[in-house]
Formats: C-alpha cells, structure tokens, sequence
C-alpha cells in the first residue's frame, strides 16, 4: 500500500505538533511536514516529493488559506487539500470547495476523524465532518463568501464602532489621529462590503468577526 503523506500548513505550531501527533499514531499515515506559511511549504515542493494530503487553515498569519487553496489546485492538482480550521460556518466551508478543497475538518479532530477524512478524499469523495452544517438554502448568502481578515487595530476600531462611539471618542480612546481611525473605518467597509455602520454592525454580528 503507497504512504500517504500528510503535511500541515498552519501558523500554530501547536496545532502542527497536534496533527503530527495524530499522524505518528497512525499506520496508516507518515507525516510529510507542518510549515507556518506557504513559502516555506513551496520551498519544501521544490526539493521533495509531493505530499499525498495538505492540511490547511484558511486564516493565516498575513495570508488567505483560501487563496492558496485555489493556487495550489491549479499548480498541484495531485495535492489533496482537506481544510482544517476552527471557522466552520456554511458559506466558508462552501467557497472553500469552490476553490478546489475536497474536505473540511473542525480543528478538534479525532484520530478516526482523520482517517476517514483522507480515505473519502482519496476515493474521489467530498468529505464535510459531522459536525459541520452547512446554511440552509433559504439563508441569505452573504456578499462575502468567507470571514474577512481584520488586522488587530480594526478589530479594535469595530468593537468601538459597536459601541456606538464616535470617529473622534475613538480616535481619543485609541490615540489615534481622526483621519488614521477615518483609515480603519473605510477599510472596515471595503472589507465587508457595507455601505454604512447598520450593516457593518448587522456583518459583524452575522459572522462573528469579533468572537475571536
């Protein structure tokens, strides 16, 4: 039977180290490598043999997991990309597929989840864990396929925002100038694609950007 070989692209060296251990339990599997950006994953392809599996995240440090999920389908269509992450709402797990995924797995997986998960895959198989449910066709799909990636002083600026507080309270809370909270405050909207604070406040809610 051919190792299948399974690397993880994480910025969490913890949960590298979690897969890994999984992975050594396993007769199954081998354990290709755990790499915290996806440079270094390419430059790992460049000098070795493929892994049969990737495990990725979609939201890394400074880089779109899906993204690379679309790049890497079309420069390695032979990789098997599963998509591990703790953002397991309906709209992300169904763009993630979109863009070339062939599975979503909930970052607290079991040993037998991961099995599964790569058996079904390599049979040709969309594998979606148990415990993620996808949104009802009557939803409404949001303008946005997946969660934005706030930098830290957004996710600042929007709490306050939520607060009902002013551009200038913020930008005296924050110490900032009022054109630098101004700054925050457009790239908010650009990034969710609301056209005023009702619905900046209704996406927020919608999908949680604050909740992590």
């Amino acid at each position: 039977m051919t190792t299948i070989r399974i690397a993880v692209l994480d910025d969490h060296a913890l949960i590298i180290e979690a897969i890994k251990s999984l992975v050594d339990d396993l007769d199954e599997l081998s354990f290709y490598g755990g790499f915290q950006s996806f440079e270094s994953f390419q430059s790992e392809l460049l000098t070795n043999d493929n892994p049969t599996i990737l495990l990725l995240d979609i939201q890394l440090n400074e880089e779109d997991g899906i993204a690379i999920c679309k790049t890497l389908t079309q420069t390695h269509p032979e990789i098997k990309i599963l998509i591990l992450s703790s953002h397991t709402r309906g709209a992300v797990v169904m763009d993630a597929l979109k863009k070339g995924a062939k599975g979503f797995l909930p970052k607290n997986i079991s040993k037998e989840d991961l099995v599964e998960a790569c058996q079904h895959i390599l049979e040709g198989q969309t594998y979606i864990h148990r415990d993620i449910a996808l949104v009802p066709k009557e939803e409404k799909q949001s303008k946005y396929d997946y969660i934005p990636k706030l930098t830290r002083r957004e996710k600042e600026v929007l709490k306050l925002i939520m607060e009902e507080l002013t551009t200038a309270q913020i930008a005296d809370k924050l110490c900032l100038t009022v054109s630098t909270v101004e700054s925050h405050r457009a790239s908010l909207f650009s990034k969710t694609a609301c056209k005023n604070v009702v619905g900046l406040i209704k996406y927020t809610i919608e999908k949680g950007l604050l909740e992590s």
